[in-house]
């Protein structure tokens, strides 16, 4: 019987989410951190010495490098406060419920003409007003279609009136990644834009009272955030959205023990025996259905 009920507990570690200590040298930025988060989350973790959740990663490089999907700013802070070591998700590029989507960008303040005077006026950028229903080809619930990268499209524009623009060039994937920079640095270094994942212009105007533009990203292809990775390049802050089959929430690991005289392995047989007494004492849950967090 001791033998069954162990064989159950070894089955449910291996459909737990694979985590894992890694040096921090191996992971490697797909996009910007948000600085403007990022001052907040070194004060927080400095103080409560506690990461609650894990970065996510995929593996890259025969496992050499890890690319990180999800927890930039995090691991930002965490290389601001001199950690060497980062419990992290690694992940599966193979892994076929893995998905990369977008975050939209809801602005306020800055609108229709602010945005439209100052795109016009960049070299090689196209803005094109389209209809709806061009707009929810364009969109990111739209399956992942490398075509958009040989079409040149950008991003898009959403007013609060409704009128939607679209932002087009024509060169290859880096050449557009760097004009798309051009257009959220626009924004992004202002307190007026938030990461949001829905485009109702009636939710939107409630959420944000000064509600002028969303702006929303194709959705981009694993590979081509490999293509990016490996260019050496970046994507803007906050633009890609990783949707997974499972993720580690609530990991809780004390800073302090990154910081101990372990080797990795060690860190990491810990981190396993950590997580086998998590399931022995039934102290893991997991929910399917989505889920809104208030504590981030």
């Amino acid at each position: 019987m001791k033998k069954e009920s162990e064989n159950n507990n070894h089955l449910k570690i291996g459909e737990l989410p694979d985590l894992r200590v890694l040096h921090i040298d191996s992971l490697v930025f797909h996009e910007d951190p948000d600085e403007g988060r990022l001052l907040n989350l070194v004060s927080r973790l400095g103080s409560e010495g506690i990461l609650k959740n894990p970065p996510i990663v995929a593996a890259a490089d025969r496992g050499q490098r890890f690319i990180i999907l999800d927890g930039a700013n995090r691991i930002t802070a965490l290389k601001k406060l001199k950690f060497d070591n980062i419990p992290v998700q690694v992940v599966s590029p193979d892994d076929p419920d893995l998905e990369i989507r977008c975050w939209h960008h809801a602005i306020e303040k800055l609108d229709k003409d602010y945005f439209l005077r100052n795109i016009s006026t960049m070299p090689g950028i196209r803005l094109i007003r389209v209809d709806t229903e061009q707009a929810v080809r364009n969109s990111d619930d739209s399956e992942c279609n490398p075509e958009h990268a040989r079409d040149g499209y950008l991003c898009q524009l959403i007013f609060e009136s409704g009128e939607i623009f679209a932002a087009f060039n024509g060169g290859n994937l880096l050449e557009q990644l760097g004009h798309l920079k051009k257009i959220t640095d626009l924004y992004l270094d202002t307190p007026h834009s938030d990461r949001v994942s829905y485009t109702n212009l009636n939710h939107l105007k409630i959420n944000y009272p000064e509600f002028r533009t969303l702006i929303t990203f194709r959705r981009l292809c694993l590979s081509e955030v490999e293509d990016i990775v490996m260019a050496g390049r970046k994507l803007p802050a906050g633009i890609t959205r990783v949707l997974l089959p499972k993720r580690a929430l609530g990991l809780n690991i004390r800073l302090e023990f990154l910081k101990s005289d372990l080797t990795l392995d060690e860190k990491n047989r810990w981190l396993t025996e950590m997580i086998h007494k998590m399931v022995l004492a039934k102290a893991i849950r997991f929910y399917q259905e989505p889920t809104f967090r208030f504590d981030e």
